[in-house]
């Protein structure tokens, strides 16, 4: 999903955080973040880590919509 969206010249700065029920292992965690993913957090989280990771993700969307 994350190949496609980004391939989406509309879609391409929409920013994506995968969130999984389970950490199988690092290459997957890799492998979502060379596809596109701005970032990945894995269940059981805390939600002030959880609200902190978007707000980093957004800090950084913006900062790239502004340097255009």
């Amino acid at each position: 999903m994350c190949k496609i969206i980004r391939s989406d010249s509309t879609a391409k700065n929409v920013p994506i955080i995968i969130m999984t029920g389970t950490f199988l292992s690092p290459k997957h965690k890799v492998t979502g973040l060379e596809l596109g993913a701005d970032d990945y957090i894995v269940k059981p989280f805390d939600p002030m880590e959880l609200v902190a990771r978007i707000k980093a993700v957004m800090r950084r969307k913006i900062g790239v919509e502004e340097e255009k």
